[in-house]
């Protein structure tokens, strides 16, 4: 075996690399190419998996959103490196004129905007592709997500094990919504869910276009955000006109769909309002009145009874650059399980750090939502014998 320094011993190297910075690949790239010693210590599952137990989260490597226009979503998607020289992956051009569904666990997933629909599940750091069939007859879509189906995983290295796939949809006609569960593992779709009434409790007609400009019919309008996962249940956001906003979940294990109302308060925003999953692992509702944010977790009393709590309250103003306050800021995502939001303003895209409470410019525009964060470590590629 070749000494990776002739100066250090190896573990002592082993300890050096655990600390370099997860967010800049760029430093495990440029080592991994220096010998073929380096570059397989640095593909090693074992240093990997050591070097993600000891920094825990994944970083954000990029971002990823749908381009719109005048309120319209267009079907091109962009991927956009957070991580300056030496990009983890690159876009795969064949996915562009596609649109983004949801992001989580290492993986994209993607449609391309046809009915029937395809969808597509990406990796972009190995670049695999999975296209799936639509699983719908005769639904409107409201969503798709997707997420590792590895049973108490810790979700740094499985991007490349099995995975679900959700689809979630209505019938326009009775008001009724179902789910679908399809599994890499099997590659087929389960039976839907029980049906679950939707129209009788919003009083409202559901709109075709789902990701597109918002229909309006008797003072009503229905539109879907991307999802949130919360332990085992995905959340969908489902907006409203003056009845308010309900929360749609969806328990992956029990295969089953419910509704949760959300605060009052923040029901009557459209497009000030995202789900979050909150650092504490609890559902979390976070929206916006001009420049003062309201963030929410909901809580389970000592009664077993869930209900919403209003935790924070911040003024957006002194950090936030909005530039013409003419122009509405919005929220379009958050990440999960950190205190991290997207929103837009005159001046563009930017993330903001609710822990310490500053900004940051992701990109230029107005027209990016939704948006959604690529968590995920780097892992040099191996080298071709």
């Amino acid at each position: 075996m070749v000494t990776l320094s002739p100066d250090l011993p190896d573990e002592l190297v082993h300890e050096i690399l655990f600390r370099l910075p997860p967010d800049e690949p760029a430093c495990l790239f440029r080592l991994s190419v220096l010998s073929k010693p380096w570059h397989s210590l640095l593909s090693d599952p074992a240093f990997h998996h050591h070097y993600r137990k000891f920094h825990q989260t994944p970083p954000m490597l990029g971002y990823i959103y749908n381009e719109s226009a005048h309120g319209e979503t267009i079907s091109v998607t962009h991927f956009v490196p957070t991580t300056g020289s030496c990009p983890p992956c690159t876009f795969d051009p064949q996915l562009a004129d596609m649109v983004m569904c949801d992001c989580r666990h290492g993986r994209v997933l993607l449609d391309d905007g046809e009915v029937p629909m395809e969808l597509v599940v990406w990796d972009p750091m190995t670049g695999r592709r999975r296209g799936l069939s639509d699983p719908r007859e005769s639904l409107f879509y409201i969503g798709a997500a997707v997420l590792c189906a590895v049973d108490g995983c810790d979700h740094t290295t499985c991007h490349e094990g099995p995975f679900h796939v959700v689809f979630v949809g209505i019938d326009a006609e009775v008001g009724m919504a179902t789910a679908y569960k399809y599994s890499s593992e099997t590659g087929e779709w389960s039976m839907p869910t029980s049906e679950l009434a939707l129209v009788g409790e919003l009083e409202m007609v559901v709109e075709l276009d789902l990701f597109d400009d918002l229909g309006t019919v008797d003072d009503g309008y229905f539109q879907a955000m991307h999802s949130v996962l919360v332990e085992d249940s995905l959340h969908f956001l489902l907006m409203s006109g003056p009845q308010g906003a309900r929360i749609l979940k969806y328990d992956v294990g029990r295969h089953c769909l419910s509704v949760i109302v959300p605060p009052a308060a923040a029901a009557v925003y459209n497009q000030g309002t995202v789900l979050m999953a909150t650092e504490h692992g609890r559902l979390g509702v976070a929206h916006i009145d001009k420049l003062i944010l309201y963030l929410w977790s909901r809580e389970t009393g000592p009664d077993g009874v869930a209900a919403w709590v209003q935790y924070r309250v911040i003024d957006l103003m002194p950090f936030l650059p909005i530039g013409d306050h003419a122009i509405k800021v919005e929220l379009i995502g958050a990440v999960e399980g950190a205190s991290i939001i997207f929103a837009t303003t005159a001046l563009g895209v930017y993330a903001i750090d609710l822990k310490l409470l500053r900004s940051r410019k992701l990109c230029e525009g107005q027209d990016v939502r939704p948006l959604f964060p690529f968590m995920s470590f780097y892992n040099p590629p191996a080298f071709a014998e």
